[in-house]
This record gives structure tokens, C-alpha cells and sequence, in this order.
């Protein structure tokens, strides 16, 4: 009897404990639609608790082992998305077995290997985890406050640190159902601080969030609060393809094309004197489907913009509507973000093509007080949105303006006028041609128009400014012509430049942002027209592939700006601006705790690209067009006959290489093809018995060396009484299989005669008749093989 009067009085407890029990057990068949999914990660509630002793978790180069506690997300559509982790573990990953990787991982850790116990980890993931982690899981077991606020925090740490979205990572993989899906985890509180780990299949927090887009799909990071930037320890393809032959790229992983951008473009309350500023953005972007089963779509934006003084939280173009069909479509983009996020209704398939129209706004026009009444971007790329790296589409852009200013943008003047039913000015812009990149400047402008045989030339003057517009037409018509002339004609029917109030410029398909200062026919002035010029072919008719390919561009700019300059200037400036470049490269880069041990030049690998840049070597990512401008002139060296001194067997191979990927993206891989095969039929090429130059590229692109040359030399007789010079060349800090040709200079009277010696190893003797004697024997006086220090002794 007293079971039965405790079960009626408890039987309303109970009823309410088996409903609540239900509820827990039924909610994974639960559906919920777009936007409560995602609002359901981002809030990343736990529910449920999975106790281990000694568990672990193996997820590709990383081994990590836990002994505590996890604390499960709730399930989200039969989804659990995350887990909560407190208790001891301890984490090791290690570098890829590559020498330069090894070096990376060094610098931050003293070690091959990162290794650190951690006491907290926050898990978020798509792939099989759990079924790892939660075996003999309590479903009603409650999460702590600790292991709730660690969940809590930690998306908006990692927008802030990062500009990453991961619960829009996590949707994008659950709706278009990837597999095998991502992991990301951060630790805490052990050897190595706070730091993350990162397995993306698809590579697209890689390829957003860290520039990294070669296929790197695993990534070790660590914040540098003092640069406000990510220190990439590990960046990495997986473990699995790590024997062959060619990773799968970045751009393997796209999700769209985006083959056409209609924009309007509202100016009319972006200009300083606003009280709220704001740019305004409308626009329907053409897709078509890369993959089955498409709903989501991840778009790149803002990422331009840094954390420093808040400027990618403030400053920032956000997305206000989107719609599809003409219908409103879930879309996500978080403070901080440099991405944003949309969801169609229902799937596509790979080939199918959709139209979505997205509003954006921001106040994204920089607040420069030089130019008055000028607008310029704060970032001149990432002010619209794009999916993938660098791929082309069609734009048609329509500025609604003050009717008193001039619009400047890419491609060319479709109409100017006033806006319909408004006293506001109109002007349009289309590029008929796909282009990687577009951008725009509008103010108080003078507008100056010439030609240049088939190209109209225009030149946008700030009133300010002192720059002649004689002048410039002038060289715009030189360095169309100086680089017509070796990689085909320039083939836009428009080359357009406008004055903007930055010391540095930028050049865009079509149009050139010139510096301030060009007003005089200057060394600089002549190098940065042809830097800047030459990415009309190199850098924009063809593009790089990825990160790891932009020191390409950056490279052959640089270079282009030092043979432009000694044509049009002296062979004084060249010399001056090889200079300038070799300094900087055997210049040691600063930290925030003094000068970094390590040289400019040895920062790494060029195709390392922008992970050059780290806490241990900021600004390590310069050498792109530093080291890269050397390759270059080393490559031209070693493409000219010595004999005829002609540097046309190196423009033919550019020029080869720009036409056989006009209007495609080329990789470092299909440089160095093209480059072999030419080499093989040059001086050297025969000279060497080479049929390639994949040795070249090893030392000088894949790898990080700064060698020094010393040559030690006599000049005496030879057995049959002629003039004979002796001696031997010694190479330092270089490998020991590591082989260059190296010129020696010498003067007899007024003429002067050059020979190469090839250093092979530590020291090279040689032997080398002479003509006669010579006044002066000099090694490589005009600096075409880059070094630390180049010396002659006389023995």
C-alpha cells in the first residue's frame, strides 16, 4: 500500500520525467528548416555527457588523447555537431616529411613535431567523431557551466581571430551533405597556450580564412595577438595524398562558377560628409552548379580587412537580403565574418545554372581627407562577393552618383548620364571579356582622352594633382608598346589610369591606380608603370592558380618594372633598383621583440606564398616580388647567349608561356614546364647537357637558400705560352648538389669579354684561356645571380 500512495503522489513527476525522456529520445528525428539549423550551431547548446579514460582520437596528422570528460551538443536534425571536452590530454602533430615544413614548425616550436598537453578542448565537427567520442553516452546528464561557456565562446573568439564562420562551415557541409565532413578543434590551457587544429577535406576555411588554396586541408594555427594575425605551424594536404604525385587543388573543391555579376552600385551616401556612411550594393550573381546536391554556397568578402582598430567589425560590408526566384532565402554572415553564407530552397545538380540577388552595405569607403569629395575603397578587392580563388566572371555594373563626379572602374563606358527621374548622375561599366577582379574610384575628376594606335587611352586627373596628362598618355603608350612588342599586343580596346592619394598604386584589368608623386619622368615613376602594366598579361590574361603561384605574378612585375626602367631611364637606375632588391632580401625581418635571426630571403620556399608572413618572419611574404623579381633575372641570364648578349630566347619563353594559358590560370608546375623546354634548345641548356630546369627551380623556388660566391683567381701563362686564368669559385651556404652558372667579366683595354663558370658544390676550380691579358677579371659585376655577397681576390 505504501508503494501505491507514493506512486499516485508521484505519478505527475513521473509523467512529466518519461515526457521529458521522450522528448530528449525523439528530438533527433526532428526537422527543422534552414535557418534553425544554423541558429541551433551557432548557439551549440550541450546536452548530454560521454566519461573516457585514455581515449583517442586519431584525425589525420594529429594523434590526440583524452581522459575526462565531454560534454555533447544537442542533436540539430539528427545531427550532433560538437563536444565540449575537460579534463588532461595531450595532442602531437607532426610536419609533413618536407625540409621546409620541418623548418616552419621549428621556428614556432623548437621541434619536427607539435606536442602539448591540454586540460579543455572544443570540438565542432561533421564527420564521424562521434561515433569515436560518444560511445556510452548519458543523454540526460546536464553540461557544466564551464564546459557551456567554453562552447559559448568560442565561435565569436574564432570570427574575431580568424574572420571564420564555423557554424556556417558546419551547415554548409551537413545540407550539401560532403563527405567525409571537417573537424576543428581548440585546446587550452597546456604547454602551447591556446591553439587549433583543422581537417577540411574541401579545403574551404583554408582557402578563405588563410589564403591557403593549394590544397591545404589540414591546418595547425595559433594566434599572434601582437600582428593581429594566425601563425600556421602545420598547412598541409592530407596524410593520404601526401605520396602522390599531384594534390588535388583548391579550385577542385569549388562549388560555383559565378560567370556573371550584375551590380548597382549606390554612391550617393558614401562620401565623408554623410553623417551615416554607407555603400550600397545590389546585385544578381549568374551560378552555375559545380556539384550535385547543391543548397549552400559560401562567398568570400571583407576579407581585406583587418582586426586592427576593429576595422573588419566596423567597417565591413554586410549582407542585407537575398533572394532567389524573387523569393527571400535564408543567409548567414556574422560580426567579424570575412565570408557570408546563402541556402536556396532545393538542391542542384552539377551543370544547372541559378540566379541569386544579394544587398550588401558598409561603410567601406576609406576616410581619406587628400582627395575631397573622392571616393576609394577601403579594400579594392573584396568589397563584392566571390566564391574561389582568382576565378573569372562577366561584370556589368551600373553607379548611381553625383551627377558632378566621374566614376572610374574596369572595362568599358557602356553609357553616362543622369540616373531616370532623378537630378543624380549615371554611369555604367561592362567588361565583355571574364575577368578575376574588378574595382572602382569616383570623384571630382578631369577627364583626358588620347590614343594609342587601336586602344583609347584616358587619364582621370584629381584637380590637386601635378601630374601632366602629356606625359602620361606618353608612357602609357611606351609600356603598351615596350611589352606589345615580346607577349602580343595588349588585347583590351581601353587602358585607363586615375590619381589616387596612396604612395603605393595598383593595376586592375584596364585601369591603373597611379600614385601619388607621378609627375616627373623618374626612376620610380618608370618602374612602377611597367610593374604595374605588365599584369595585363602576366597576372590578368593569366592568372595563378593559387597562393603558392602568385610569386609568378608578383615576381615577373618586378622584374618588368627593372627592364623597363633600363630602357627608359639608364642602365644606372636598373642597377640601382637590383640593388634596392638585393638588400631587402638579405636584410634580417622584425619581430615585435627585435630582429628576427632569419634573412628575407630565407624565410622560406616562394610557394609558400603568404604564409611567408608569420610572427616569426612578418613580412616574410615581401620576397614574392623580391626573391621572385631575381628568379626572373637569373632565368633571363641563363636564357641568353653569352656571345650575342640578346635577351629575346627569354621574352620568346615568356611570351610562349603567357600564350599558351591567355585567359587561364597557370601553376608554378606549368612554368617550369614551358621554361624546360625552351631551356633545352638554349646556350646553357646545350652548354650543360640540360633538358630542363628542374634543378633551377628546386634551388631557387622550392627552396630557401642565400648563397654567397667568392672567386679566388690568377692570370699566367698556359703550356703553349697563351694567357690562361686560374682559380677557383667557392659557394656558400648552399647545398652541396646545389649547381649555377655564374658569369666572369673581364676588360681588356675599352672592350670587355664574359664567360661562365659553373659552381658546382662547396668550390669549383677552373681553368680558361684568354685572348690576352686582362686589365680587370670581376665575378658577376652586373648581379645576375642573386647571393648574400659576391667577391673577387686576385691571388
Amino acid at each position: 500500500m505504501g508503494k501505491i500512495k507514493w506512486f499516485r503522489r508521484n505519478f505527475g513527476k513521473l509523467l512529466l520525467c518519461m515526457l521529458f525522456l521522450f522528448m530528449t529520445v525523439s528530438l533527433p528525428a526532428q526537422s527543422v528548416g534552414d535557418q534553425e539549423f544554423y541558429d541551433a550551431l551557432k548557439k551549440f547548446e550541450l546536452r548530454g555527457k560521454v566519461s573516457v579514460s585514455n581515449l583517442t582520437l586519431k584525425r589525420d596528422r594529429a594523434e590526440m588523447n583524452f581522459t575526462g570528460d565531454f560534454y555533447l551538443a544537442a542533436p540539430i536534425n539528427g545531427k550532433v555537431s560538437g563536444a565540449v571536452f575537460i579534463g588532461s590530454g595531450t595532442f602531437k602533430a607532426s610536419a609533413p616529411p618536407i625540409a621546409h615544413e620541418r623548418e616552419i614548425i621549428r621556428r614556432f616550436v623548437n621541434s619536427d613535431s607539435a606536442e602539448s598537453d591540454f586540460k579543455t578542448a572544443v570540438l565542432r565537427f561533421s564527420d564521424d567523431t562521434l561515433d569515436i567520442i560518444g560511445k556510452g553516452i548519458d543523454a540526460d546528464a546536464a553540461a557544466s557551466r564551464d564546459a557551456q561557456s567554453l562552447a559559448t565562446d568560442l565561435e565569436p573568439r574564432l570570427l574575431k581571430e580568424t574572420g571564420a564562420n564555423i557554424s556556417a562551415r558546419l551547415l554548409l557541409s551537413f545540407v550539401n551533405q560532403e563527405s567525409p565532413g571537417i573537424f576543428f578543434a581548440q585546446f587550452d590551457k597546456g604547454k602551447m597556450g591556446r591553439f587549433n587544429y583543422l581537417v577540411d577535406p574541401q579545403t574551404r576555411i583554408p582557402g578563405s580564412a588563410f589564403n591557403s588554396n593549394s590544397g591545404e586541408k589540414t591546418i595547425l594555427f595559433t594566434y599572434s595577438a601582437n600582428f593581429f594575425t594566425n601563425d600556421l605551424l602545420i598547412a598541409a594536404p592530407l596524410e593520404t595524398e601526401a605520396n602522390q604525385e599531384q594534390i588535388a587543388y583548391s579550385d577542385e573543391f569549388d562549388l560555383v562558377d559565378s560567370t556573371k555579376y550584375r551590380m548597382e552600385v549606390d554612391l550617393r551616401f558614401a562620401g565623408r560628409s554623410m553623417q551615416t556612411r554607407k555603400l550600397v550594393t545590389k546585385m544578381e550573381i549568374d551560378f552555375t552548379s559545380l556539384v550535385d546536391n547543391l543548397k549552400a554556397v559560401s562567398m568570400k568578402i571583407n576579407e581585406g580587412l583587418s582586426e586592427r582598430d576593429n576595422v573588419r567589425r566596423d567597417k565591413a560590408m554586410r549582407i542585407k537580403s537575398a533572394q532567389f526566384e524573387g523569393k527571400d532565402i535564408p543567409f548567414f554572415q556574422e560580426e567579424w565574418e570575412s565570408g557570408l553564407t546563402f541556402v536556396i530552397p532545393s538542391a542542384v545538380n552539377e551543370g544547372d545554372d541559378f540566379t541569386v540577388e544579394l544587398t550588401l552595405e558598409g561603410d567601406f569607403i576609406d576616410n581619406q581627407n587628400t582627395y575631397q569629395n573622392c571616393l576609394f575603397l577601403r579594400d579594392r578587392e573584396s568589397w563584392y562577393p566571390r566564391h574561389g580563388y582568382l576565378k573569372r566572371s562577366q561584370f556589368n555594373i551600373l553607379f548611381r552618383h553625383d551627377r558632378n563626379d566621374k566614376v572610374i572602374s574596369v572595362g568599358r563606358v557602356v553609357r553616362e548620364g543622369n540616373w531616370p527621374d532623378s537630378n543624380d548622375g549615371l554611369t555604367e561599366y561592362s567588361s565583355d571579356f571574364p575577368i578575376a577582379q574588378t574595382t572602382f574610384a569616383a570623384g571630382k575628376f578631369n577627364r583626358y582622352n588620347e590614343k594609342a594606335g587601336t586602344v583609347d587611352l584616358e587619364f582621370y586627373k584629381y584637380a590637386g594633382t601635378s601630374m601632366k596628362e602629356s606625359f602620361v598618355f606618353a608612357e602609357f603608350g611606351n609600356v603598351l608598346g615596350f611589352f606589345g612588342q615580346f607577349f602580343g599586343s595588349y588585347t583590351f580596346d581601353v587602358f585607363r589610369g586615375v590619381t589616387h592619394p596612396y604612395r603605393s598604386g595598383q593595376g586592375f584589368a584596364t585601369m591603373l591606380l597611379l600614385p601619388t608623386g607621378m609627375d616627373d619622368a623618374s626612376r620610380d615613376v618608370f618602374n612602377f608603370l611597367a610593374k604595374e602594366t605588365v599584369p595585363q598579361w602576366l597576372g590578368h590574361i593569366v592568372t595563378p592558380r593559387s597562393q603558392r603561384d602568385e610569386w609568378l605574378i608578383e615576381g615577373f612585375a618586378d622584374y618588368s618594372g627593372i627592364l623597363y626602367t633600363e630602357q627608359r631611364y639608364s642602365a644606372r637606375g636598373r642597377k640601382e633598383l637590383i640593388e634596392d632588391t638585393r638588400f631587402k632580401l638579405r636584410s634580417q625581418l622584425k619581430t615585435d621583440r627585435g630582429v628576427s635571426a632569419v634573412k628575407a630571403a630565407e624565410a622560406g620556399p616562394l610557394t609558400l606564398g603568404h604564409r611567408l608572413s608569420s610572427s616569426k618572419t612578418p613580412g616574410g611574404d615581401s620576397i614574392l616580388s623580391t626573391k621572385g623579381s631575381m628568379v626572373f633575372r637569373m632565368l633571363h641570364y641563363l636564357f641568353t647567349n653569352p656571345q650575342t648578349e640578346s635577351p629575346q630566347a627569354f621574352l620568346n619563353m615568356m611570351a610562349d608561356f603567357i600564350g599558351r594559358y591567355q585567359f587561364r590560370a597557370a601553376t608554378t608546375e606549368d612554368f617550369i614546364s614551358i621554361a624546360g623546354e625552351h631551356f633545352s634548345e638554349s646556350y646553357f641548356g646545350q652548354m650543360l647537357g640540360l633538358q630542363d630546369l628542374d634543378w633551377f627551380f628546386k634551388q631557387w623556388v622550392s627552396e630557401a637558400k642565400l648563397p654567397s660566391y667568392r672567386m679566388e683567381y690568377s692570370v699566367g701563362a698556359g703550356a703553349g705560352g697563351d694567357v690562361v686564368l686560374r682559380g677557383t669559385l667557392f659557394q656558400d651556404n648552399a647545398d652541396a648538389d646545389w649547381v649555377m652558372p655564374i658569369p666572369v667579366v673581364c676588360t681588356f683595354g675599352n672592350q670587355k669579354g664574359s664567360f661562365p663558370i659553373v659552381a658546382r658544390g662547396a668550390q669549383t676550380d677552373f681553368e680558361v684561356p684568354l685572348p690576352m691579358k686582362p686589365n680587370a677579371v670581376e665575378l658577376d659585376p652586373d648581379w645576375w645571380v642573386l647571393s648574400e655577397k659576391t667577391t673577387t681576390k686576385k691571388k
